[in-house]
């Protein structure tokens, strides 16, 4: 297969032919995890309730980025390679899944990330300048190691994404089939900086909201209609009972926010 390379800055995104990726009808809800985003459950309560680390932590996502305050640096080479397309599971809880994106994967400097997870968050989890997007992707990758690299994606409502070949809905909350190369921006720049799983997880009573992500969060947003957009919002419903699956914005702390410089594609 062919690959066409687009390279911009330190980012670039090697993809195959029509990369569709299928997520599987039927499961990605989650069976009574212990939280919610609701009620005495949900994300107001998780620092109570699983107090290591969603309470106690001081790397927590997700957070407000204010540009004024990162750190312009030149970041190691992201390279994004989506050739394969995979059956995985629209994901609601956060946690790994079964034989999910083989074969895609992103590495970043020499580093190789197998990506194993994708979830969506209504509205975005991430601000910036104080600005939340009506929709975040999360692409979820772990590396052989067990470091996980999480890249999210800001919607923000305009024109329908190609990308979005069948959105989910709420008798099917975990059927998406995604084209990945056009949920990627245009424009590569991001910011990174060290953070933690936006959910208590699948055993908070160990570690809730581990801090073991590497975040690499897209600068610019893509466009998703007001139709799509709502898609997502009606999958939230059916899995959570509320279309509202965000957790609040964490304190930084003594974190650096690292920013890719301004640059143009190539």
């Amino acid at each position: 297969m062919r690959n066409l390379v687009l390279m911009a800055c330190a980012i670039t995104l090697a993809i195959g032919t029509a990369p569709a990726i299928v997520l599987a009808a039927g499961s990605g809800c989650p069976t009574e995890p212990g939280w919610s985003y609701s009620d005495n459950t949900g994300p107001d309560f998780w620092g109570t309730l699983f107090p290591v680390l969603c309470g106690l932590g001081v790397r927590q996502s997700p957070i407000d980025i204010v540009t004024s305050n990162t750190v312009l640096t030149k970041l190691p080479d992201l390279v994004f390679h989506y050739n394969v397309a995979d059956v995985v599971t629209l994901d609601h809880n956060d946690q790994t899944l079964i034989n999910d994106g083989e074969g895609n994967y992103i590495t970043i400097g020499k580093t190789e990330y197998l990506l194993y997870n994708i979830h969506a968050h209504t509205p975005s989890e991430h601000t910036i300048n104080g600005k939340r997007f009506p929709l975040e992707l999360h692409f979820v990758h772990k590396s052989e190691a067990g470091q996980i690299a999480v890249v999210a994606v800001l919607v923000e409502a305009g024109k329908p994404d190609d990308g979005i070949i069948e959105g989910p809905s709420e008798s099917h909350p975990s059927t998406v089939e995604f084209n990945l190369v056009d949920l990627i921006p245009q424009d590569h720049r991001r910011f990174s900086y060290d953070g933690s799983l936006t959910t208590p997880g699948e055993d908070p009573t160990t570690i809730g909201c581990p801090e073991v992500a590497l975040w690499t969060v897209m600068k610019n947003p893509i466009q998703m209609s007001s139709d799509q957009i709502q898609e997502f919002e009606n999958s939230g419903i059916a899995c959570w009972g509320t279309k509202d699956t965000a957790r609040p914005v964490q304190p930084i702390n003594n974190r650096f926010i690292l920013v890719s410089p301004q640059c143009s594609n190539q």
